[in-house]
């Protein structure tokens, strides 16, 4: 494929058995006032007919597939892939605005920007409407990204050279690795910003226990590999490190609260207390003292919320 735009933009889309939101992730790329160079969908071993999908759209799309890896690897294989010189990524049941590349390509400006994001609109699929707002702010330093100030993949344009500096995502990790990868970028260029909602991003609602703990598990080894490097030489980075793993600790205590409400409204006791037992080892002090009216609120109600907004959201 010839890249003929200027800047050149590539679309690196993973996907895995999302079929059924794939067409809408796709058409908001092609409705793009900046139409990018091109649009590569990364298949990370689907089992659906996400291909039969793409196929619909001809020479429109670059269809890679490879054996399931992950969402890094899917990423990573798109970036060496790619022709643009910036790349923006998109999550496959995510949705651009149609300004988003135009924006964002025009705030690269100076080598020392490295990554442009975006405000972005969540949108709870199980639950219709807007969950709320999210932007981490202008021109982020490390200690903002330390803190957990971080643009979300679906929203991030970044050069491909720093991407390739940086050595993309890291593979090892399961979750969180957008935190890890703007950590790096952080410490050498800085993240841009745009206070402008111009992309939305699909919110369900959480998956299971192994899943909670398996970012929680995470997120721990990027505290350690960063409390263990910058932090041990900057107070201020230990600070900030701090602060997220207060915001952690939080989100995955509201995370268990809301899945042990669902598992009660469903008649899974078992289950609501294997969740409520798991909270209390984020938030001990904070969950034996809501105890006593936790079984009454959840007697009372007559449908599930959420325990608590995601700390880093804002209504």
């Amino acid at each position: 494929m010839t890249c003929i735009a200027s800047p050149l933009i590539s679309t690196i889309i993973p996907t895995f058995n999302r079929a059924a939101f794939l067409p809408r992730a796709i058409d908001s790329v092609l409705r793009q006032t900046h139409r990018p160079t091109e649009v590569i969908v990364i298949d990370d071993g689907s089992t659906d007919n996400t291909a039969e999908i793409v196929a619909t759209y001809g020479r429109k799309i670059r269809y890679l597939r490879q054996s399931n890896a992950g969402a890094s690897a899917a990423r990573n294989r798109g970036i060496h892939e790619a022709c643009g010189t910036l790349i923006a990524f998109l999550d496959s049941d995510d949705t651009w605005y149609p300004e988003k590349l135009a924006r964002q390509a025009a705030l690269f400006s100076t080598t020392a920007i490295g990554a442009v994001h975006c405000a972005i609109r969540m949108v709870h699929t199980a639950r219709a409407g807007t969950k709320g707002l999210y932007y981490p702010g202008d021109k982020l330093s490390l200690h903002d990204v330390l803190a957990l100030r971080i643009p979300w993949p679906t929203a991030m344009m970044v050069r491909r050279d720093v991407l390739l500096e940086m050595g993309g995502f890291d593979e090892t990790l399961v979750a969180s690795e957008d935190w890890e990868l703007c950590i790096r970028i952080a410490q050498k260029y800085i993240l841009a910003g745009i206070p402008e909602v111009l992309c939305e991003y699909q919110e369900g609602t959480p998956g299971h226990l192994s899943g909670v703990k398996s970012r929680f598990s995470m997120e721990c080894r990027i505290q350690n590999k960063y409390r263990a490097s910058v932090a041990r030489r900057c107070p201020d980075c230990r600070r900030s490190l701090n602060i997220a793993w207060k915001i952690q600790r939080d989100w995955h205590f509201a995370q268990l609260c809301d899945l042990s409400r669902q598992a009660f409204y469903a008649g899974r006791f078992a289950e609501f207390l294997r969740y409520r037992l798991a909270a209390v080892g984020f938030d001990p002090v904070r969950a034996i003292r809501e105890a006593p009216g936790v079984l009454a609120k959840n007697l009372l109600r007559g449908k599930s919320e959420f325990c608590h907004n995601s700390p880093e959201i804002e209504s």
